[in-house]
């Protein structure tokens, strides 16, 4: 297992604390993780926008510019699997924050006591993962799995399908049968939208009547034939 984390708190030194703190309990627990720190909460923002994802998001609430509640709130808009942490002085803040769904709220002056804790909670929850989150195909050459959050969206190019991935625009290419994609991908939360495309209905973030829109803004075609059944299949999933 490898996590990355974001860090991100308008105070340089305490920023350094956290990962000083965090990068040794990660290594107690023999869990490799890389680190990124942020004193810029919109620079945060850019790089969320510019498609580069974190596994967990410690923030601070009170920075300029975007302040923590907000900047959780996209987060969750952008990148609805990942786990958010606010670790703040505001302990008044706590009700608010829950809009953001974070997996947990530390008073600043608690940091210490239950960050080793708020780790070990959240290695738990990671590894209770189960083959139910996983899907399983293959053709006559190789066998493939993949995580069913992982995939945004495959698309059928000929005798070929396109995985499109969420680790940095990743695309794979393998020769498969969309109807097959289609019966294996459907029971997941996948929406055929056209007769190219199947998407995570996880990443749809609007439905227009040409097109679907992803969280990332990508635009995807829809099938003018399927715009209502699709509508009815999102709303079952969502509602």
């Amino acid at each position: 297992m490898n996590v990355n984390i974001a860090i991100c708190d308008d105070e340089y030194i305490t920023a350094e604390y956290y990962y000083g703190q965090i990068e040794q309990l990660f290594k107690n627990a023999d869990v490799a993780c890389q680190i990124d720190l942020f004193t810029d909460s919109g620079k945060l923002l850019a790089a969320l926008y510019g498609e580069k994802r974190w596994d967990v998001y410690f923030l601070d609430i009170d920075m300029p510019l975007i302040n923590g509640l907000e900047l959780g709130k996209k987060i969750r808009e952008v990148d609805p699997g990942s786990y958010l942490i606010y670790i703040s002085i505001h302990r008044e803040c706590v009700y608010d924050s829950l809009k953001a769904k974070p997996f947990r709220f530390i008073p600043k002056d608690e940091f210490q006591s239950r960050i080793g804790s708020c780790i070990s909670d959240l290695l738990s929850d990671c590894r209770s993962e189960t083959e139910s989150d996983y899907v399983t195909f293959e053709n006559r050459t190789a066998i493939y799995r993949y995580r069913i959050t992982d995939i945004l969206y495959v698309q059928s190019i000929d005798k070929y399908i396109s995985l499109f991935l969420k680790e940095e625009g990743q695309t794979e290419s393998i020769r498969y049968k969309m109807s097959d994609m289609e019966k294996l991908l459907l029971p997941h939360g996948f929406i055929r939208i056209h007769k190219s495309y199947l998407v995570n209905y996880r990443c749809i973030k609007s439905i227009q009547p040409t097109c679907v829109i992803l969280d990332d803004k990508r635009q995807l075609p829809v099938s003018r034939y399927r715009l209502e059944e699709i509508k009815t299949e999102f709303r079952r999933l969502t509602l």
